[in-house]
């Protein structure tokens, strides 16, 4: 299994990126998340899966962890396989999904390019408890704070990946007093941690 993958990045072609890993070349398929994370010359380290098909071995990559436990459930939703669910994340962000899957928000879910109303039903009815279980209190996640939810947002206007909005609300998790404060104070702290 290869947990993660840390190198310069040597080009992005659609959902492509190549990472130079000690001179080897390494092709990996991204989600939007991490493709947002990718940029040419750039040193990245990706959270990836190795997925091994009659095709021969693919690897995907993930902006973090978070994305990627949802991935490894979104995968085995009956009918879905690896290379259908990183085509989702290539459109949808794993919070994104996992808001929808909540309110079972199967319109949204069809826009998806090659998600049909039979494959949305089963990812609401299949992963509805999964994430409920596997999300809730868990730091740095998917906090049910509505002071860090109203942080996110602002965070995600400002063009902040998942990545680093995970990263700053982590930070808030684990010092602030969150209960305290209020949300422009949280998100004066939270873009110091990001400019940090």
């Amino acid at each position: 299994m290869i947990k993660f993958v840390s190198g310069a990045v040597v080009s992005v072609e659609e959902n492509i990126v190549v990472l130079d890993v000690s001179g080897f070349g390494m092709e990996i398929i991204c989600s939007r998340e991490a493709l947002s994370l990718c940029k040419p010359s750039k040193k990245v380290t990706l959270p990836t899966y190795l997925a091994v098909s009659e095709s021969g071995p693919s690897l995907y990559g993930f902006g973090d962890d978070f994305e990627r436990e949802f991935f490894l459930m979104l995968k085995n939703v009956k009918g879905m396989g690896a290379r259908t669910a990183i085509s989702i994340l290539r459109w949808l962000s794993a919070r994104e999904l996992i808001e929808i899957i909540a309110e079972k928000n199967l319109e949204k879910l069809e826009k998806v390019p090659g998600v049909g109303r039979k494959t949305a039903e089963r990812i609401c009815f299949e992963l509805k408890d999964k994430t409920k279980k596997l999300f809730t209190g868990k730091k740095g996640t998917y906090e049910r704070s509505d002071k860090l939810m109203l942080v996110r947002l602002a965070l995600k206007e400002l063009n902040f990946s998942e990545g680093e909005i995970d990263r700053a609300i982590g930070s808030l998790q684990t010092n602030a007093k969150i209960d305290e404060e209020s949300e422009e104070v949280l998100l004066q702290k939270a873009l110091k941690v990001l400019s940090g």
